[in-house]
């Protein structure tokens, strides 16, 4: 698991892993080794010894953005990896304080420029979604916003609840809840449709930014050397689980949809996250989004 407990990507894999270890009659153990956008978990599982039964946990970012954003990434996602398939998608969000005194992200961007070099925004890591998105915003607008990068998703949520920072745009799974009780408002969702659970907040292309759309993916992958009747078994218990109509309900309660799909779908998921946000990457490059604004955590 690339990231830390409490976010979105590690609350869709324990769900898949209680039903997994029950299908293969073993436990299946949970290892968080978050940071870095996922890339050290890549790394690390990359040059793992293959055994059969090591799988990794990848995301957008993992797959198709942090290729673009650091020069040594320590694995290739196309050469180290192979496919076992989609496990869901959910949007991600634009969330501020409420104490901010913006409902739109046009009235964010002119209160932005009215206040310049006082507005930050929490992500989950360096060069996760949530940071391009947010860089995106800040080269459409022309606006100066501090990154603050956490080590995952609940710390970069916390962040902003503790006023921290200002801004976040994450998945909408963890970020719901506090929404829907008031500590948290959220001026658009990225998805290509109004979320159903959220209907009054606008799409990003519905406020005029149709570069901002893209979805949050989830998958599972074996390491390239793994036996091709592994990872056949592991697609199959994995779609099987993903099919069933209570599992998909306990998903959809948490706002993931899942998506069950072939094993050569992941890889050509991956490479349309890839097209989605190629653009996106080149600006963030531009805009020097990756070092010139970050503070570690």
């Amino acid at each position: 698991m690339p990231y830390p407990p409490g976010g979105s990507t590690d609350i869709l894999a324990r769900l898949v892993v209680q039903r997994l270890s029950k299908a293969l009659g073993q436990p299946v153990v949970v290892d968080n080794r978050g940071g870095a956008s996922g890339s050290g978990a890549g790394a690390y599982f990359a040059k793992m010894l293959a055994d059969n039964h090591a799988f990794l946990v990848t995301s957008l970012p993992m797959m198709a953005i942090n290729q673009y954003l650091y020069p040594k990434l320590g694995y290739d996602p196309d050469a180290d990896f192979v496919p076992i398939g989609l496990m869901g998608q959910t949007p991600n969000v634009m969330e501020v304080s409420p104490a901010l005194p913006v409902k739109t992200m046009r009235e964010l961007a002119d209160y932005a420029k009215a206040n310049p070099g006082k507005l930050s925004y929490s992500s989950s890591s360096m060069g996760s979604a949530g940071h391009l998105l947010n860089e995106l915003f800040k080269a459409n607008t022309g606006i100066d916003l501090l990154h603050v990068d956490y080590r995952g998703n609940g710390p970069a949520m916390q962040a902003l609840l503790a006023g921290e920072v200002q801004i976040t745009t994450d998945n909408l799974p963890q970020m719901l809840p506090q929404i829907r009780a008031g500590k948290l408002h959220a001026l658009a969702v990225t998805a290509p449709k109004r979320w159903f659970q959220l209907p009054d907040v606008p799409t990003v292309a519905e406020t005029g930014f149709t570069n901002m759309n893209t979805t949050a993916w989830f998958g599972l992958v074996a390491q390239e050397k793994t036996a091709p009747e592994i990872v056949s078994r592991m697609n199959r218990e994995l779609n099987l689980i993903l099919k069933r109509p209570d599992f998909a309900a306990k998903l959809a309660r948490i706002h993931i949809r899942a998506d069950a799909r072939h094993a050569r779908r992941h890889g050509g998921r991956r490479a349309q996250g890839a097209r989605e946000l190629e653009t996106g990457g080149a600006d963030l490059r531009s805009e020097g989004g990756v070092s010139a604004t970050s503070a570690a955590r």
